[in-house]
């Protein structure tokens, strides 16, 4: 009886502590986890999909779409509790994508956001995406996606200025990417869709936000007019190399401004690049010449990123401060006998030509160093920088103004007189264009203030922003940064002499207007390129706007280590004949 008695306790006690274990599992399960199996149980039954929002289109100012979303595909896959089953799929689809199994699991063990599904592979080709349709029975975690990806349509057109996109985090770090990103970033769409015991989607969506498109950017480029640009700079730097023995012309850059507004209306900067390819060493080992030198492929975009020292096209700023300080009159003649010395500086004009006596105007005709020389000897350093503020070129006016794109400090203006002990030999060097740099930019808001009668129009590339329905979001009207009171019979003189030295040229002949120009023959720093002859080691620019009475363009033309400034003067004219319409 006792014994009985004793085994039924012992049964009770049994009993009880069997229930106060699952009690407390009851209560770690309900309370403590409870949580945590909701959220498993949650992510066995539904699926959290991120719909991507396609960035925003740019768009030129004719339409012409430059950059674009596309739909590429994108191979993920969902959390899996079952370890058979996630091993059975990585195996499969590690055969499909030909991917080793070890680099899915890294990716797997990498993904923090258990409720969405881990990306494996994007950019997957339609052909693949066909075979892992057929056996995803195999891969019940697969989850394949349309997301957009950033493409480029144009190809090499103002692949620079465009910039790029991380493809990882979607955002722009290049460019106008970059700089206006917050514009062209959409907001991204979300959807729980509930599944089955095989990782299948079961009815609609249960819950769902669609994603909403970035803004668009309408540009005030004339893809027309770009393109016109890039081809003549692309064909007239070959011709250089294989005509006329400059083997190093490889480089350069055109600016072409309305200066009338400051719109940006071709920015070309060469070599260039397919955009899709932006950094992709094969693209760039297949497609520029072997013997290009790696100075060239550089990215640098030549147009806002580039100083050089511009040459004689400097010596209208020189002209406009001797005229309105007083320094010497339009009528004062100055005799150019081809070499001379000045502040112990020696000064020739090019080919040591005989000029005689000369003025202002002839002086811009022929581009006579020792006129400037004298001019800028007289003038002094401090008064010719204080009129290079006055053109929108000094150190603290970056490419004047411009900042549609990020900008560095490559894109200043370089003062020489920074960290140097300065002599008079030195205002004589600047007064006719060497030893300082500038950007191209720099010079097409330079020559505009010629052609606009002293207006500085802030240079802009960006008119326009509109959302995906096509409603404008934001306009840019054309600014005024700064007007300078130069006066007009001084003006005259300088325009006139500019249209004199255009004159001059073949290339400007028979057009039915006359144009305003100036071209730049800039020797470089050859201590870093000694190598060279000195005739190899001269940057070509050409300066200048059309037509002379009533100027609709700017025009800048820079050709790395091409020689003679007259030698840009070809790319201007195929600009001009372009805009105008005058192409046979």
């Amino acid at each position: 009886m006792k014994m009985t008695l004793w085994r039924i306790t012992l049964l009770r006690i049994l009993a009880l502590i069997i229930l106060a274990v699952l009690i407390y599992n009851l209560f770690q399960i309900q309370v403590i986890e409870g949580e945590e199996w909701a959220n498993v149980a949650d992510n066995n039954r539904f699926r959290h999909l991120v719909e991507l929002a396609p960035r925003g289109r740019i768009y030129s100012a004719d339409g012409v779409e430059l950059a674009a979303s596309v739909p590429t595909y994108v191979v993920a896959l969902a959390d899996v509790q079952n370890k058979d089953r996630r091993e059975q799929t990585i195996t499969k689809l590690a055969e499909f994508l030909q991917m080793e199994p070890e680099i899915i699991r890294d990716k797997l063990k990498k993904h923090r956001r258990k409720f969405e599904p881990a990306v494996i592979a994007t950019n997957v080709d339609f052909e693949t995406i066909l075979q892992l349709e057929e056996y995803q029975h195999l891969m019940p975690s697969l989850v394949i996606q349309v997301v957009p990806q950033r493409y480029y349509p144009e190809k090499d057109l103002l692949a620079n200025p465009l910039g790029r996109v991380n493809e990882i985090d979607r955002r722009g770090v290049e460019g106008l990417e970059r700089k206006w990103d917050e514009y062209l970033q959409g907001a991204d769409g979300f959807s729980v869709v509930q599944v089955n015991v095989d990782n299948r989607p079961v009815g609609d969506a249960a819950n769902s936000t669609p994603a909403v498109p970035g803004n668009n950017l309408h540009l005030t480029i004339d893809t027309k007019l770009q393109k016109a640009a890039q081809d003549s700079l692309h064909r007239v730097l070959e011709k250089l190399r294989t005509e006329k023995k400059s083997k190093d012309a490889w480089a350069g850059a055109v600016v072409v401004l309305d200066p009338n507004t400051g719109k940006i209306l071709a920015l070309v900067t060469e070599p260039t690049f397919d955009n899709n390819h932006r950094y992709d060493k094969a693209w760039w080992k297949d497609n520029l010449p072997a013997e290009m030198p790696d100075w060239a492929k550089k990215l640098t975009d030549r147009t806002y990123q580039y100083r050089r020292t511009v040459g004689s096209t400097f010596k209208m700023v020189v002209g406009m401060a001797g005229l309105e300080t007083g320094a010497i009159t339009a009528t004062e003649k100055i005799y150019a006998g081809g070499r001379t010395r000045i502040n112990n500086q020696p000064v020739n004009d090019y080919g040591f030509a005989v000029h005689g006596n000369v003025d202002m105007r002839r002086a811009l005709a022929v581009s006579s160093n020792i006129y400037f020389g004298t001019v800028g000897a007289r003038l002094g350093s401090e008064k010719i920088y204080e009129y290079i503020e006055k053109f929108g070129m000094s150190r603290e006016q970056k490419n004047a103004g411009f900042d549609d794109i990020a900008l560095d400090e490559q894109s200043s203006s370089l003062d020489y007189r920074l960290g140097r002990t300065w002599v008079g030999g030195n205002t004589v060097q600047i007064s006719y264009g060497q030893l300082n740099e500038f950007t191209a930019l720099q010079l097409g808001n330079y020559v505009s203030m010629l052609a606009n009668g002293g207006i500085h129009y802030k240079p802009y590339m960006v008119e326009k922003i509109s959302d995906y329905t096509g409603k404008t979001v934001e306009y840019f009207e054309p600014e005024i940064l700064d007007q300078q009171n130069f006066k007009p019979e001084n003006l005259k003189v300088i325009r006139e002499g500019m249209q004199q030295s255009a004159a001059r040229s073949q290339y400007l002949k028979n057009l039915p207007f006359a144009v305003a120009g100036k071209t730049g023959s800039a020797e470089h720093d050859r201590s870093s390129r000694k190598n060279l002859e000195r005739w190899r080691d001269t940057h070509s620019w050409w300066v200048g706007y059309a037509p002379y009475d009533n100027p609709e363009i700017a025009i800048v033309v820079f050709m790395e280590y091409a020689g003679a400034g007259s030698r840009s003067i070809e790319v201007a004219r195929d600009i001009i004949d372009c805009y105008f319409g005058l192409e046979e």
